[in-house]
């Protein structure tokens, strides 16, 4: 039986904080205060359960905080030695420890990855190196099982191996099982071992298992999964997955992640020490890679994307786990760094606002000049006047969009309600008539506004051409697929006129019958139409995981 934590997230805690040494309390003292007032906005306006974070600096100030609770239902407060889960963070431990073996001259970047995992269905006749894996260069699927369940049971690729960047989990997942492969022992000994313990880092974990989860944070979900998460919107405790492999097997402490935070900043200055060498060391963080998929001007190193804030290059990764969000950023020039942990998932966040600012606020204090504001908690519509007006439904039903003091509300049957912009032109309406699903505005070859969709229907704008009538072959594939494996979850799968989506993503069909995003011109994710009955698809098989049609 799930308890729900109630939209708005638990009853704010009081802040803890520890500092490192009793020198470090006094310096900061400014930047702290509006780092804590942050924090616990992200706090209040995310709904989150709890927030752990540490910000240290090359000069050996050190401060931890930690906001809500560890587990609201018993308020049980965060403490130091509470375990969060730090998701795709993983993957700089990953590349750490395969760099050790590279500066032990028992592996290579250039290796051929099928010769070092004979046994895994590799794309056929394309040769992938350990350097295109750790880079995400592969050219893999995003997510797709190392053993997929596709028609002739073997991965695929988009594009030619080196020739794009495309973020795969696959590939992390297939790095650590080099690693275990190499140092022949299982890859949590190994991260415990090769690098945990070399930083000090001995309150982590190497591997996410049942046996030590009540060191963890208790984990927050959605509480309803079948539908898109307001902001602050209820959780309930999620469900426990055990983790092992190389994409996000590592478990942290605030005060384990402050060593690598320190390390982290002496790496980027050039000393690996006590890891690597400085020469690997350098190697290790330096960009390979542009990564226009990250962000705008991002390149990816070795388990580390490269981004630019305010101009300067920042080492950064977040990671999202089922129950958790994390993210670091560090400033190796100016010698600053900050990570930050929630226990909550799917709900697409990530506390990356909140460690850029930290190295702001740090960085700006070393530079002696007044820091930048924050990012937003609580976004505004952009150009909510493009929205505004009445839109007819089918059965003549309306829906009206109203612009007052510069925000976007919506008036259903009577009732206003709030209006929460999630994508460009797409906005999730507050209201129980179109909870299920985002109202995703339509535009015109000239920009205007000519109506929109939620989910299978279509709303125009009075004297608005009227919506393409749906294609019977495709409204046979729409519904709502899921799995029990709380990883994935759900997708909506909708026609609109004669063309297929799954949820904000148009789909065009594969010569060779599958679908593929339209947007995604190399086909690396793949959707198959399976197991019909009657006309109607009662599976599908996504980049060879399988989603089931439950219902109508």
């Amino acid at each position: 039986l799930k308890t729900a934590l109630a939209a708005g997230g638990a009853a704010l805690a009081p802040a803890a904080a520890w500092a490192a040494t009793p020198a470090a309390a006094g310096r900061y003292a400014a930047e702290m205060a509006a780092l804590r007032a942050y924090a616990e906005k992200h706090v209040r306006d995310y709904g989150l359960p709890g927030l752990t974070l540490a910000v240290v600096d090359a000069d050996g100030f050190e401060r931890r905080m930690s906001f809500g609770y560890a587990d609201p239902a018993r308020r049980t407060p965060i403490a130091p030695q509470t375990l969060f889960q730090i998701g795709s963070i993983s993957k700089s431990f990953v590349g750490l420890a395969l760099f050790r073996k590279i500066e032990a001259g028992e592996l290579s970047l250039d290796a051929d990855a099928r010769q070092l995992l004979p046994d895994v269905p590799w794309p056929e006749g394309q040769a992938i190196t350990v350097q295109q894996l750790l880079c995400h260069s592969t050219g893999l699927a995003h997510d797709a099982p190392v053993f997929p369940r596709t028609p002739d049971g073997r991965l695929w690729v988009g594009f030619t191996p080196g020739g794009g960047w495309s973020y795969s989990n696959t590939g992390y997942t297939l790095l650590g099982m080099i690693a275990e492969r190499l140092y022949a022992r299982p890859l949590a000994e190994v991260l415990e071992t090769e690098v945990l313990g070399p930083l000090g880092m001995t309150g982590s974990e190497g591997a996410i298992l049942a046996e030590a989860r009540g060191r963890f944070a208790q984990g927050y979900s959605p509480l309803q999964a079948d539908r898109p998460f307001p902001q602050a919107g209820a959780l309930a405790p999620a469900a426990w997955v055990d983790v092992t492999d190389g994409a996000g097997c590592v478990a942290s402490t605030s005060a384990d992640m402050a060593r690598y935070l320190r390390f982290l900043i002496d790496a980027g200055r050039g000393r690996g020490g006590p890891l690597l060498s400085d020469a690997s060391a350098a190697r290790w963080v330096k960009p390979v890679i542009d990564a226009p998929g990250w962000a705008p001007g991002a390149a990816y190193a070795n388990g580390l994307a490269v981004v630019e804030l305010d101009g300067r290059k920042l080492l950064h990764h977040t990671g999202g786990m089922v129950a958790f969000s994390s993210s670091l950023h560090v400033d190796p020039e100016a010698g600053v760094g900050c990570f930050a942990s929630s226990n909550v998932g799917g709900i697409n966040y990530r506390p990356r606002h909140v460690t850029a600012f930290a190295c702001e606020l740090l960085r700006a204090a070393r530079d002696k000049r007044k820091a930048s504001k924050p990012a937003a908690t609580v976004a505004s519509v952009e150009t909510p006047g493009d929205y505004a007006g009445r839109l007819v439904g089918a059965d003549g039903e309306t829906v009206e969009f109203v612009v007052a003091g510069g925000a976007l509300s919506a008036r259903v049957g009577g009732r206003t309600a709030v209006v929460e912009q999630q994508a460009d032109d797409a906005f999730l309406i507050h209201d129980p008539r179109f909870a299920a699903g985002l109202f995703q505005f339509e535009r015109d070859p000239s920009g205007a506004v000519i109506g929109g969709w939620h989910m299978n229907d279509a709303w125009r704008r009075p004297g608005a051409p009227a919506a393409p009538a749906p294609s019977p072959e495709l409204k046979a594939l729409t519904g709502f697929y899921e799995t029990d494996d709380p990883w994935y979850g759900g997708l909506h799968i909708f026609v609109r006129g004669d063309e297929l989506w799954n949820d904000l993503e148009r789909l065009t069909k594969h010569a060779d019958g599958w679908w593929r995003s339209a947007g995604d011109e190399a086909s690396i994710e793949r959707y198959r139409f399976e197991a019909v009955v009657a006309g109607r698809p009662k599976r599908l098989n996504i980049s060879g995981r399988d989603f089931v049609r439950r219902g109508a």
